[in-house]
C-alpha cells in the first residue's frame, strides 16, 4: 500500500479526544493530507463535532491503516491483514498519545478494533446511545461512521452530534462535579 501513498499521519503531540477512521484517503498534491480531513464530507462532520470544544481538549484523528489501499486505481477497503499488520502504529499512537476517549468510527473500525481489545463485536443503537468500553483508563466507543450518518441518517445529524458530545471528557467531568456528593 505505501507504493501508492506514503502514510498519512495527524501532526499533533497530545491528545484527549481519538477519531479513528478504517484507512486513508488518496491525496493531490494540492490537498491537505490529515486523516479525516475537512476537504471530506465525514472531516467536515467531525470538525462540526468539535466545534466548541478545540480550546478545551485536544483531538486527534487518524486510521488503522495509514496508506490509502489501491486496487486498479480505486480505493477500497483494507484487508483483515492489512488492519492487523497497521494495528501496532494504532497501538503506538495510543501509548505515547494517552488519549481519555477513543471513538472507533463504523463497524469495520469497532468490530475489528474491540476484537483486538479482547471484546465482542459491538452493537451500534439506531438512537445513537453509544457505550464505552473502559481499557488502561481510555474510553473506546463505536459509532456509526460519519458518512454512514449523512448519507442514510441525515435528518438525525444533531441526535448523532449531540449524544457524541456527551462523551467528550471534558463534558463527562463537569458531570461528575455537578453530581458530587458533598462531604
Amino acid at each position: 500500500m505505501y507504493l501508492h501513498q506514503l502514510p498519512v499521519l495527524d501532526k499533533r503531540l497530545i491528545s484527549n479526544v481519538f477519531w479513528v477512521g478504517l484507512s486513508a484517503v488518496i491525496f493531490s498534491d494540492d490537498q491537505e493530507s490529515l486523516p479525516l480531513s475537512p476537504s471530506t464530507p465525514s472531516g467536515r462532520l467531525i470538525q462540526s463535532i468539535e466545534q466548541g470544544f478545540t480550546g478545551k481538549m485536544q483531538f486527534y484523528k487518524t486510521n488503522l491503516v495509514k496508506c490509502a489501499p489501491v486496487k486498479d486505481d480505486k480505493i477500497r477497503y483494507p484487508l483483515q491483514h492489512e488492519m492487523e499488520k497497521c494495528y501496532p502504529n494504532f497501538e503506538w499512537e495510543l501509548e505515547n498519545l494517552q488519549p481519555k476517549t477513543v471513538f472507533l468510527l463504523g463497524k469495520q473500525v469497532s468490530n475489528f478494533v474491540m476484537k483486538q481489545l479482547g471484546f465482542p463485536p459491538p452493537t451500534l443503537a439506531d438512537d445513537f446511545s453509544y457505550t464505552a468500553v473502559r481499557v488502561n483508563g481510555t474510553d473506546f466507543i463505536p459509532i456509526h461512521h460519519p458518512s454512514y450518518i449523512l448519507v442514510y441518517k441525515r435528518k438525525w445529524v444533531e441526535a448523532y452530534m449531540d449524544n457524541i458530545q456527551a462523551h467528550f471528557p471534558v463534558l463527562r467531568s463537569r458531570e461528575r462535579e455537578n453530581f458530587a456528593v458533598p462531604v
